[in-house]
């Protein structure tokens, strides 16, 4: 897995993203006008540039379609991957065995009601318990989440039908037939979720290393 801080870098880089990008989400972002949520998408986007370019300097980056709930994937299907972002954090998982899903949230103390909505009665008294409480609720959200991007089909029944108690305080754990990875990267949970996950560790990524292949500039 990829991943990027957004403050560190300048927004004019972020714009200069947008050209490299899929047709598709060149038009896509051009309509976003939130400056935050739209310069973490073109770096999330950009990082998938990235991956692509490091990995087949000479290969253009595949095809894109998207699924019936609209997750992106290659046409190829040669190399899957998944974004999100935070306001801390963008972040690109990538498999080539299989579908991937991540889900990135910067921790916040939730409402009882939203509790009661996304955790499960074992969770929930996991979570009364946490001495970090917004960490706690976060994580088992990104793990619920991070299963619901990697399937790309969504929940029936919501968020409160899957239990990842069983799992509390364990980064790395197996459930619902995939492989799961809890981090705290830049302050924010972030979980990855594949039938195979990938044993490469994650790798944060400088603007200068961005400039250096999209653009083939130097560092410094």
């Amino acid at each position: 897995m990829f991943y990027a801080d957004p403050a560190q870098f300048d927004p004019a880089f972020a714009e200069r993203l947008l050209p490299l990008l899929p047709p598709e989400k060149q038009t896509a972002l051009q309509s976003v006008r939130h400056a935050r949520s739209r310069r973490e998408s073109l770096l999330g986007w950009g990082l998938l540039v990235f991956a692509w370019r490091f990995s087949a300097p000479n290969t253009p980056l595949p095809p894109l379609s998207f699924a019936e709930r609209g997750k992106p994937f290659f046409k190829s299907g040669a190399l899957h991957f998944n974004l999100s972002h935070t306001d801390t954090l963008v972040c690109l998982a990538l498999s080539e065995t299989g579908k991937i899903g991540v889900d990135a949230q910067t921790p916040k103390n939730p409402s009882d009601a939203l509790v009661r909505k996304v955790l499960t009665p074992a969770e929930r008294a996991v979570y009364a318990a946490a001495d970090d409480k917004a960490m706690c609720f976060t994580r088992f959200w990104t793990q619920k989440e991070a299963l619901v991007k990697q399937t790309g089909e969504g929940l029936s029944h919501g968020f409160d039908t899957l239990d990842f108690a069983p799992f509390a305080g364990q980064d790395s754990f197996s459930a619902f037939g995939c492989d799961f990875l809890s981090e705290t990267l830049c302050g924010a949970a972030v979980t990855q979720c594949a039938e195979h996950l990938p044993s490469a560790v994650s790798c944060a990524v400088t603007q200068a290393q961005m400039e250096k292949v999209l653009f083939f500039e130097k560092d410094g």
